[in-house]
């Protein structure tokens, strides 16, 4: 490093007093924001930063659409005469919606026409897009910012005395990829591309698990000099120990500035990318393909919250101009994954706030409403249409949408399909023991792939299905291991334990007793590998 662009001692310890006034104020909290280098951070003791991160070059890309997508006009019900009584004007013609193949669930054609490399109608048929519908949660809160924190926490409570702090990315990146320990990564664990670091990538305990940054030069230029010359101190002060911290944060800062420019400097593009959020993407992609380890990647949308000239006669208008932006922007950076190969160590996932009322207000738009839909891409989804079209003559007591399956289920998903948590630290991170929704394939493991013998084709089988209370669940295993069965309602909330504990190699019956009529799910886990099967009792 060139010596000129570091601080002299004298600069260092004017930068260290002044950051240290300001975190005095707070030491009885024990923590407070601020930002050296433009990187934000919370001033805490060392030992709250992790060590370096699990080897795993798995990358998750959140991609936010701030105000609430309309689910409706996303997906389109087209065969669903209700839609088109509820939304005269903004429904979608269903000769217009695009169809995706062998279904019969019909896309905007924002999402499909005109848009580069087929758009998602190509990435479906391509296996490298989910359609999840009916995405929610219980007791939906209708303001922005209060659902906002819901889906980025990870925790479901509309209560005004819950209080956010943290995001379920930043409380998985601490927990499974940052250890506790007196070391900081040698690299960002996440990166958010624009505006100052979100609440999804903190977390409460050990700060700040990433960094903002819109542009990459920029980001060095902040960065770059904060090296101090200073030795670390040696001796036993609580001055030692904030010097020490305040020193290893200035190096990491001009390191992480250095990283995130070497990277950018390095990568490529092998696409020629749109605007708006294809200009996020195609920096992501850079970044990625110039080796920056990052594990989680955040870009975001606004302009959802379409309450007025949501959508034209003509099929044009702001909706339908944001779906366009949105599939662009992912079948480019895809496309740009494939060519330059690292498609297969990515998956991404859209969030949006909740959906639209099922019902167009006077001003051709749509206000704030319930349920919506959910994309999740990449080569390792299994490309499928999860859930069942919105019933629009069965809405909830406000007039809402219902919901199916509650978000964390895709959350739980990531945790424990794509970032090999634990069913145990995915308990943590959520709050609450949410089953899977299966969208992203298993990581392969001679373990988990052989647990289960299933010569029929079928790892778990249920009879009677439907039953009237008693119904015997059989599998066979092909080792012995630790076993767990357990019954989850739909939306993916655990209903109780039915068995857990050792069984030995060969054919199992395990009885499942359900005294309440109902849809349900049976889940059994034997190791890393986990299995589902449907189970209706009508009583």
């Amino acid at each position: 490093m060139n010596t000129n662009n570091r601080l002299s001692t004298k600069q260092f310890a004017m930068k260290r007093r002044s950051f240290l006034q300001t975190a005095a104020g707070v030491t009885a909290l024990g923590a407070s924001s601020q930002i050296i280098g433009g990187m934000p951070l919370l001033a805490m003791s060392p030992d709250k930063f992790g060590a370096e991160v699990q080897n795993s070059d798995n990358i998750l890309i959140v991609v936010q659409l701030f105000g609430g997508n309309d689910g409706l006009n996303t997906v389109i019900p087209a065969d669903d005469a209700n839609y088109y009584r509820l939304r005269p004007q903004l429904g979608v013609k269903k000769e217009l919606a695009t169809r995706l193949f062998g279904s019969r669930v019909y896309l905007h054609p924002a999402l499909t026409n005109d848009v580069p490399f087929g758009g998602f109608k190509q990435l479906y048929e391509d296996g490298r897009l989910a359609v999840v519908q009916g995405v929610g949660y219980e007791n939906p809160n209708l303001s922005h910012f209060r659902s906002t924190d819901i889906w980025l926490s990870g925790i479901n409570s509309s209560l005004p005395t819950t209080q956010f702090n943290d995001g379920w990315v930043g409380r998985s990146i601490a927990k499974l990829y940052a250890p506790s320990g007196s070391q900081i990564p040698d690299y960002p664990l996440c990166v958010q591309v624009g505006g100052t670091l979100s609440m999804l990538l903190k977390d409460d305990t050990r700060g700040d698990m990433g960094i903002a940054l819109a542009d990459p030069e920029q980001f060095f230029q902040l960065g770059q000099g904060l090296s101090p010359d200073d030795a670390a101190l040696t001796d036993n002060s609580t001055f030692a120990s904030e010097f020490n911290y305040v020193r290893t944060i200035a190096q990491k800062s001009d390191a992480y500035s250095q990283l995130v420019k070497k990277a950018f400097d390095k990568g490529t593009n092998t696409v020629d990318y749109g605007t708006g959020l294809a200009q996020q993407l195609r920096m992501v992609a850079r970044l990625i393909s110039g080796g920056l380890q990052s594990k989680v990647y955040l870009v975001y949308m606004g302009g959802f919250d379409t309450h007025v000239l949501q959508q034209q006669a003509d099929g044009s208008g702001s909706h339908p101009n944001l779906l366009r932006s949105l599939a662009t922007g992912i079948t480019q950076f895809m496309q740009d994954a494939l060519q330059q190969r690292f498609a297969d160590r990515v998956v991404g996932m859209t969030i949006s706030e909740f959906g639209r009322r099922p019902q167009e207000n006077g001003s051709l738009g749509t206000d704030h409403g319930a349920a919506s839909v959910q994309f999740v891409f990449g080569n390792n989804v299994n490309a499928n249409v999860f859930g069942n079209p919105f019933d629009l003559a069965n809405l909830n007591n406000n007039g809402d949408l219902q919901y199916q399956y509650d978000y964390r289920r895709v959350y739980a998903n990531v945790l424990q399909s794509w970032f090999g948590a634990s069913e145990q630290d995915s308990t943590a991170i959520l709050g609450e023991r949410i089953a899977p929704l299966a969208v992203i394939k298993s990581r392969p493991t001679s373990v988990s792939d052989n647990a289960f013998r299933n010569a029929s084709g079928n790892a778990l089988s249920l009879s009677p299905n439907p039953s009237q209370g008693r119904s015997m669940l059989r599998f066979e295993l092909r080792t012995a291991g630790e076993v767990d069965v357990s019954l989850f309602s739909t939306t993916g909330r655990l209903q109780r334990q039915v068995w857990s504990g050792f069984l030995p190699e060969g054919a199992h019956a395990i009885p499942m007793d359900v005294e309440t009529s109902g849809a349900y799910i049976c889940v059994v886990r034997v190791g890393g590998r986990v299995e589902t099967v449907p189970l209706v009792v009508m009583r």
